[in-house]
């Protein structure tokens, strides 16, 4: 188990190279496991998890068995493959990577550490037999390493402003490399209305022939945040599609769990709320949320990566708080806390560096402020999340 995960690990500095040729020469080797059952595809720029979460958990009440795979992970590497939702277990993964690993070697072609988990998700899909799977793309669309499959329903969740170096400036460029998930036969299905995105998406889909519907209804959701009932909605219109029967989706919907997106926790007389938000589209999601749901006196608990739209973040977000503090949650992309603290003073916020997460969140629950926002990263939102859980194991234990 050790040796597979370091083999895994040690692809970490492979870093983004576009292009799905690898991907295809490994799942040869491995017997294209990705055709053992079906797939449906989200790609987006916002509200990918959640959607796909929500559909997944439909797809499960309605008793066909499910994988689910999403990125990033939080806390477990595990959280990436969930069946049924379930992360897979650990003999499972090993075998995964053991199947990869023999396939890699044999072809000589080493795939990047995106790819592997890719190819873990299929492989392990496999063997779990699962009826159907979610698979939610990492990035873009036509050269992600999910495009791979030819998917029966293509989702597009909202698309904005982000991996602008890769996917182009232009909202008509970002959703045009965000179609090429849509292949022939696949239904395609989504929430965007803006006419350029649209039309990019809709010019794919009669390429092929597919069907294309514009989502615009929502629905109730137990995942917070308003925006949710717009994704929410995407999930249950594709579930009809599918021919799932509205009580299989209600259930299914109610029992949708997306931690670390606007995920709160109360501990004494402290309401947390925790989420990775991370890019201006998110913006327009969250502040409304903040300034309805989190009463002031607020407090701010702020980390993003520097390669992160940070201006047009910061700039909206830290005036709705009395204090920032600013943190490093993967100090090898992070932008400086000292550098995001100073933003924050600049805008006559009080604000204080710590750049050691933990110590960030001690800071913060030692505060006079009873209402905390942790957020700007995925990285930050499971750093925050596995801190809260310790306290509260602690907590339980002395209770016993």
């Amino acid at each position: 188990m050790i040796a597979n995960l370091v083999w895994l690990e040690s692809l970490q500095g492979s870093g983004i190279r576009p292009g799905l040729g690898r991907m295809r020469a490994v799942l040869r080797a491995l017997r294209h496991p990705q055709r053992a059952y079906p797939s449906i595809i989200v790609a987006g720029t916002n509200g990918k998890g959640s959607t796909s979460a929500t559909l997944a958990s439909i797809l499960s009440a309605a008793g066909r068995r499910t994988g689910l795979y999403t990125s990033p992970h939080l806390v477990d590497l595990r959280e990436r493959w969930m069946i049924d939702g379930r992360m897979i277990g650990e003999g499972a993964l090993d075998r995964s990577i053991e199947l990869l690993r023999r396939a890699s070697d044999k072809i000589g072609i080493l795939p990047t550490y995106f790819e592997a988990l890719t190819l873990i998700a299929f492989t392990a899909f496999r063997e779990a037999e699962c009826d159907i799977a979610v698979l939610e793309v990492g990035m873009g669309g036509r050269l992600d390493a999910t495009n791979v499959v030819r998917p029966i329903a293509a989702l597009i969740t909202p698309i904005g402003f982000d991996h602008t170096e890769f996917l182009g400036g232009t909202l008509r460029k970002i959703a045009a490399e965000k179609a090429g998930v849509i292949h022939r036969g696949a239904i395609v299905l989504t929430t965007n209305s803006e006419p350029a995105i649209v039309d990019a998406l809709r010019r794919r889909a009669k390429k092929f022939g597919n069907r294309f519907v514009i989502v615009e209804d929502e629905h109730d959701t137990p995942l917070p945040g308003d925006f949710q009932r717009r994704n929410v909605a995407l999930a249950v219109r594709a579930a009809r599609e599918l021919g799932i029967k509205k009580d299989a989706i209600e259930r299914g919907v109610a029992k949708t769990r997306w931690r670390g997106r606007l995920e709160r926790i109360d501990i004494g007389e402290k309401r947390v709320w925790i989420d990775g938000f991370h890019n201006a589209h998110a913006m327009s999601a969250i502040l409304p949320f903040v300034e309805k749901k989190i009463p002031s006196p607020r407090l701010l608990v702020f980390g993003i990566m520097r390669d992160k739209p940070i201006d047009s973040v910061a700039r909206p977000l830290f005036p709705l708080f009395d204090c920032v503090i600013t943190t490093e949650p993967f100090p090898p992309r992070s932008a400086k806390a000292e550098d995001l603290a100073a933003r924050a003073r600049a805008m006559g916020i009080t604000s204080k560096a710590e750049p050691l997460p933990e110590r960030a969140f001690d800071v913060a629950m030692r505060s006079r402020q009873r209402n905390i926002l942790i957020g700007g990263s995925l990285y930050l939102a499971g750093a925050a999340i596995a801190y809260f859980d310790e306290k509260r194991e602690r907590a339980r234990k002395k209770q016993k």
